[in-house]
């Protein structure tokens, strides 16, 4: 290596470093909530001045007993053209009986209510997975070991809008 090249390297660090020097580290457990809000709306912000701003809208199907007790339901937002299912959750006493797909439906419905039509979904091995595969998800990813003995799954599933083809995948 050249003397010039290792003077603008070391000149480079140091410029770096200097840059660094005003700056304090911290590694914490439980972060407060505004510190975690400020990375939020940093990275919201980057995202939007790459592809332009975008709208995660939140979304939720319930279902409650005749008390209005909450007895199972599904969430997660709508964004950047995906339906991304983050929970999906059913009383013991009221599985079995199909409630679980018809959260699903609906959830999928809201989303292609909006002209959505991709959807993704992760699930444990000990949870849900042949639920979702009958629902017409596809694993795209394994996590191995994760929790230990157990895999994370992560699946999506493509639905045709009036007019498309069934099985078109819509343009990446």
């Amino acid at each position: 290596m050249g003397e010039l090249t290792l003077r603008r390297r070391l000149s480079d660090w140091l410029v770096r470093r200097r840059r660094r020097s005003d700056l304090a580290f911290e590694a914490v457990e439980n972060p407060d909530a505004s510190a975690v809000e400020a990375v939020r709306r940093g990275l919201a912000a980057w995202n939007d001045s790459q592809i332009g701003p975008t709208a995660h809208v939140p979304v939720g199907v319930f279902v409650r007993d005749s008390t209005g007790r909450v007895r199972g339901g599904a969430t997660g937002y709508v964004g950047w053209g995906w339906l991304y299912v983050e929970r999906l959750w059913v009383d013991e006493e009221f599985r079995g009986r199909h409630v679980g797909t018809e959260l699903m439906m609906r959830l999928e419905r809201l989303a292609l209510d909006r002209e959505v039509n991709r959807f993704q979904v992760g699930t444990t091995s000990f949870q849900a997975l042949g639920f979702y595969r009958k629902m017409g998800y596809e694993v795209f990813a394994e996590l191995p070991d994760h929790p230990p003995g157990h895999t994370d799954y992560f699946l999506k599933k493509y639905v045709a809008l009036s007019g498309a083809a069934e099985d078109e995948e819509p343009d990446a």
